[in-house]
């Protein structure tokens, strides 16, 4: 039996002319089209799409209103009381179902043409039967049966709802998915700040009310497995209302907890439309587990806003995706956790199902709808549109944006209007260009804007929500987390070894390649972990006007004339220029340096200056301090005879660069951006050693260079000395190469081929590589626990990983099936480790290098084999010193030239770097610090009650193998000193055998000297080879771990990272051993049983003392914790790997 009672007309009948009006005398009026639901809110996906659908038909010409039951009291300028509506022949109402209502008799009795519009009703099952959803729920489900006698027709806005109107005797159902206006979606305001806010941590994001049937607890559950298998922050949000009393609400906050999830797991509750536009620009994935969509909103929001979405097939969700997002279809909550990360972390995927996204989202757009609605409209008799609805080309999103400062006198401004506009005469039309700063976006001096021909255009052409097809930032500090371009690239500088870890995590999650600014910046990246692709670009020196007029006419002393430009800060090496010049040109009135910087917190220049001058002979120092236009800079230039820059690091070095431009000599440092210009043949290079650096960025385990003041003097000397042709034989070298090589236009295009890389890239550097790693493995050795904490810690989805293991360990357990045992000694050959390595088929091999291992001429021949076969290799060395032991005589300058092959050679100390320095091996190497372990101390009174330690004693602990550099002995003698003064201090040995001989004659030695000195009963022994966890057990007892060690060979301790890593404080011997922990541990006066003694007494005589340290440990620990630096070698090697596919 039809559902239907009137027969309608074909729709080519009583078709209105399209200008005909209802007010009309003497015509036939133009039907309504109006419509009505029972509830209504702000907010509301019902009521959103009530509105849109009017103002769709508004624009196909039809007069419409809309009516409800419950008017929200903000629409209550926009609907209308539902008792209001007042129909004429042949009007239409679109009566809009989504949960049952109380008007059954209203709509039973409603006269002329009514088309059901079904949202779909969530089952009553989902709800308990307490919940007022419950009846409601039932209620309108029954409903739609006793509405289908006054229903002419029916859509449903998805198929699963067509389905449920079928099977409630609906014969004619049309599918129109009315519910959401995308453009509305994508250009409603949002809350900038928090998004900015929310942006620098992955996020995995739902929509949707708490309610038992929309899958949070499956949410949670998958939450739990993408936090075991992330290196990087990540968290799950859940937006949308919640009831802090409701029985299902709290089983999830429990759920939370036994996961160990707190604080990974945020519900917002309900927030604003500004609001949740920020939190959909802050995720990273849209995740949803819900068990009954009728039609799903937030994937389309999340779609339309260019969210991946990840959904499980229940309800309409595979209808409303269409095949965009991505479909699963079990609760297979590792598996999905899996994906999820990979949508976070592999840009290519990303963006494929972005693509396939915005497919979907166009045919939802509200052009495509309003046509759609036209057409059915026409079909059922109404008047075909009166308007026009062609297709409109939706305002494209850029080619390419650029976003940084642009119009200020910032030097990254500079670089990014230049680039900018060099781009916009590559690709006319199609850059844009959106002013904002690291920490967020800054007010445009307009002024300044249109003052720079070209800029005010690209600025006017920008989105301001960072859409683009590559989207281009030049920003300090580097905000990267709400980039949100299809290509994310980033043009970075940088100045010394280090960079923070956040930022390298950061970079590899959110970007899709780098532009470097030298050779020197790429490898500091490289080495920090940054894996993914990086060209070096450059910069330019053509943006000065050549012929502009300088305001100014510098005034200066006759003479041969040094200039130095820059900031003065503590890596510009001004301090050493300072002395420098003062030292070689002690009263020489023939001279005169020029300083010009400018005021700022970490300038002492001035200060130095007062200093000099006030000493007898200083030569002439003329010191400019303020800001002057670029035309009087370059008059400066000119107005001096050489340029002198002996930093202790550059990203690039502009002023070098301007200088050579200008054909003035110039003397700098043989390290930094600037050697990629600076050579032999352009400049006079200064000498220089690796040192910590001392820059106010705080960087751990960073690296600058000291230049060397001998070498800048003579440098110095040898340039005002020289004649005019002996110096042009480099200028004029150096001015070409600048004026031909250092262009803008060069830069650009190296970003325009690495945009086009990336864009072709086919994904193998993100395939799982075949690591090989050279180690003892197994066994009671410190290298052997360094490489398992390191190998425990990288990610199994991107290595697999061999083990090539010595024959001669004693192992400690079983080896697994990683392990080949296949090389000896240094005594024995490599022949079945090269073998091991070639049958391997390896993408990279890691070897860690002890003397004692190989032989260094069967080192040499495995990075022989591995750069023949074009494996990436690694070197880390644990001690790069020579042995000068007679008979074991070894010494890496035997290798250099085989050391040059290597990918990276990793040393842990600034010493290391020196001494590879000294070989002339710099380009290759890495500081790599030691790992820790990441632990929350168990408190003294706990521990010791454990132990069977008295409460009171004052317990000095030691750590490390017993092994005769350790300084047991020496401790051990020192007791008594100790005991004179703290007569209940203690000494808790747990240092383990190492096999051999020779540490079980230590331990005998320490027994005897212990007894000797009648301090026996004040000495524990622990000395069996215990797990971490009762290693540290015991050092929880602690008041002072000491490392009282001897004169050794080695570059870097293990053992004093378990005493740092117990929280407890440590105390060393002034050794070079000890040096890349000196901020954050005590140091004795000298390496005696005296000296150790008096150390001692002193430190635990000022408990104030000791404590100084706490933060700084605490923040060393964070930031050398072992997950950490795993994933930072990954980095390293990954990145490698990728060198090795561009080239």
């Amino acid at each position: 039996m039809s559902a239907f009672k009137t027969s309608l007309p074909t729709a080519d009948q009583n078709v209105m002319p399209a200008a005909t009006s209802r007010a009309q005398a003497g015509s036939i009026a133009r039907p309504a089209v109006h419509q009505f639901h029972s509830g209504s809110a702000v907010g509301d996906a019902v009521t959103n799409a009530m509105l849109m659908i009017r103002s769709m038909l508004r624009r196909l010409g039809f007069e419409s209103e809309i009516y409800a039951e419950h008017v929200a009291p903000e629409l209550a300028g926009e609907l209308h009381a539902h008792h209001l509506l007042n129909r004429n022949p042949g009007d239409v109402l679109l009566i809009h179902h989504s949960m049952g209502h109380d008007l059954d008799d209203w709509i039973l009795q409603l006269p002329g043409r009514n088309i059901l519009c079904y949202h779909n009703i969530t089952p009553a099952s989902f709800f308990p039967p307490s919940n007022p959803f419950h009846h409601y729920a039932q209620k309108g489900r029954q409903q739609l049966v006793d509405f289908r006698p006054v229903m002419e027709r029916a859509i449903a806005v998805s198929e699963l709802n067509a389905s449920e109107l079928r099977e409630a005797g609906y014969d004619d159902v049309t599918v129109l998915p009315l519910l959401l206006d995308v453009d509305k979606v994508r250009d409603r305001t949002w809350n900038r700040q928090l998004a900015l806010r929310e942006s620098s941590i992955l996020t995995v994001l739902f929509v949707g009310r708490v309610s038992s049937h929309k899958g949070h607890a499956d949410l949670i559950k998958t939450m739990a497995f993408l936090r075991a298998m992330c290196d990087e922050p990540i968290r799950l949000v859940c937006v949308g209302g919640y009831d802090a009393g409701d029985p299902y609400y709290e089983d999830l906050q429990r759920l939370t907890a036994e996961l160990g999830l707190q604080g990974f797991v945020q519900f917002t509750g309900k927030v604003s439309d500004e609001d949740l536009g920020a939190w959909y620009r802050a995720a990273d994935v849209f995740l949803c587990m819900s068990e009954h969509e009728g039609f799903g909103v937030p994937l389309i929001e999340a779609m339309a806003l260019d969210v991946p979405v990840v959904a499980f097939d229940s309800g309409n969700v595979a209808a409303t995706l269409s095949g965009a997002g991505i479909l699963v279809r079990q609760r297979n909550h590792g598996a999905i956790a899996g994906l999820v990360k990979r949508l976070c972390l592999d840009r290519q995927l990303r963006a494929s199902v972005l693509a396939k996204q915005r497919e979907r989202v166009a045919a939802l757009s509200p052009l495509a709808l309003t046509r759609e609605l036209g057409n059915y409209l026409a079909s059922i008799g109404l008047p075909r549109p009166p308007l026009s609805l062609d297709e409109q080309v939706a305002a494209a999103v850029p080619r390419y944006q650029f976003e940084g400062p642009l119009e200020t006198s910032y030097s990254l401004a500079l670089v990014n209007r230049r680039l900018a506009l060099e781009m916009e005469s590559l690709a006319p039309t199609q850059v844009a260009a959106r002013a904002t700063e690291g920490n967020g976006d800054y007010p445009v001096d307009r002024r300044a804007l249109e003052a720079i021909d070209g800029l005010a255009e690209l600025v006017d052409r920008r989105s301001d929500d960072s859409r683009a097809v590559t989207l281009i930032r030049n920003l300090y500090p580097p905000r990267v987390a709400d980039m949100r371009g299809d290509r994310n690239l980033l043009c970075f500088a940088w100045e010394e070894s280090g960079l923070p870890p956040e930022w390298v995590m950061q970079f590899n999650t959110w970007l899709d390649g780098i532009g470097a600014t030298s050779t020197f910046v790429k490898k500091v990246l490289r080495d920090n972990g940054v894996h993914i692709p990086i060209t070096v670009y450059g910069h330019g020196v053509d943006h000065h006007a050549a012929d502009a007029a300088p305001a100014h006419q510098w005034d200066l002393p006759e003479g041969f004339r040094f200039l130095h430009v820059s900031s003065c800060f503590p890596r510009k090496g001004a301090d050493v220029l300072l002395q420098a010049y003062c030292e070689e040109f002690r009263h020489d009135s023939g001279v005169t340096l020029v300083i010009k910087t400018f005021p700022n917190p970490h300038n002492t220049v001035a200060a130095q200056v007062r200093e000099l001058q006030a000493m007898p002979g200083c030569p002439r120092i003329v010191l400019i301090e303020r800001d002057v236009p670029d035309a009087d800079l370059q008059a400066l230039y000119k107005a001096c005879d050489a340029f002198v820059a002996p930093s202790r690091g550059e990203g690039f070095g502009l002023p070098m660069a301007e200088a050579m431009l200008q054909g003035l000599p110039v003397i700098t440092t043989a390290y930094g951006g600037q050697a990629d210009f600076c050579t032999e043949e352009t400049a006079w290079l200064v000498d220089y050693r690796f040192a910590a650096a001392r820059s106010h960025l705080g960087v751990a385990d960073s690296m600058w260079v000291e230049p060397d003041l001998a070498s800048l003097r003579s440098q110095m000397r040898a340039v005002a000395s020289a004649t005019d042709s002996e110096r042009r034989a480099r200028t004029e070298t150096a001015q070409a190469m600048a004026t031909q090589q250092l262009r803008w236009n060069l830069a650009t295009k190296r970003l325009v081929e690495l945009d086009a890389q990336l864009a072709s890239r086919t994904g193998l550097a993100n395939s799982r590589q075949r690591l090989g790693w050279v180690s003892s493995w197994n066994a009671k050795c410190g290298i052997a626990t360094y490489s398992s904490f390191l190998l425990r810690h990288l990610n199994p989805a991107d290595f697999d990983v061999t083990i090539f293991a010595s024959e001669l360990d004693a192992t400690v357990e079983p080896d697994d099936d990683r392990v080949n045992r296949c090389w000896t000694n240094r005594h024995g050959t490599v022949d079945k480790l090269t073998a091991a390595i070639e049958a391997a088929n390896l993408d990279t091999l890691m070897v860690q290098y002890n003397f004692g291992f190989l032989s260094t001429e069967g080192l040499g021949r495995v990075i022989r084999l591995c750069h023949r076969r074009g494996i990436s290799v690694l070197v880390t060395f644990h001690s790069t010193k020579d042995i000068v032991t007679p008979g074991q005589e070894a010494s890496l300058k035997d290798i250099r030239a085989e050391l040059s092959l290597a990918d990276r050679l990793v040393v842990h100390s600034v010493d290391d770097v020196n001494r590879l320095k000294a070989l002339g091996l710099v380009d290759n190497v890495c500081l790599f610090p030691h790992g820790v372990t990441a632990r929350t101390p168990t408190p003294v009174p706990v521990a010791r009650a454990a132990a069977g330690i008295p409460a009171d004693a004052e317990v000095i602990a030691a750590y490390g193998f017993m092994l005769p550099h350790k300084g047991l002995e020496q401790l051990i003698e020192a007791l008594p000193q100790i005991l004179q003064a703290r007569p209940k201090a203690m000494l808790l040995l747990v240092n383990a055998l190492y096999p051999g001989d020779v540490s079980r004659e230590v331990h005998e030695r320490c027994q005897s000297l212990a007894s000797s000195l009648g301090c026996a009963d004040r000495v524990r022994f622990c000395t069996e080879f215990l797990p971490d966890d009762k290693s540290f057990a015991l050092l929880d007892c602690a008041d002072l771990v000491a490392f009282p060690y001897q004169n050794t060979a080695e570059s870097a301790s293990g053992a004093v990272r378990y005493g740092i890593a117990s929280h407890r404080p440590v105390v060393c011997t002034p050794l070079p051993i000890f040096s890349d922990v000196e901020e954050i541990v005590h140091s004795l006066p000298g390496t005696s049983p005296d000296h150790i003694a008096r150390g001692i007494v002193a430190l635990l005589a000022n408990p104030e003392i000791l404590a100084n340290t706490a933060s700084r440990q605490s923040e060393w620990l964070r930031t050398r914790a072992w997950p950490l630096l795993a994933y930072r070698l990954g980095g390293v090697m990954r990145g490698l790997r990728q060198d090795r596919l561009d080239s």
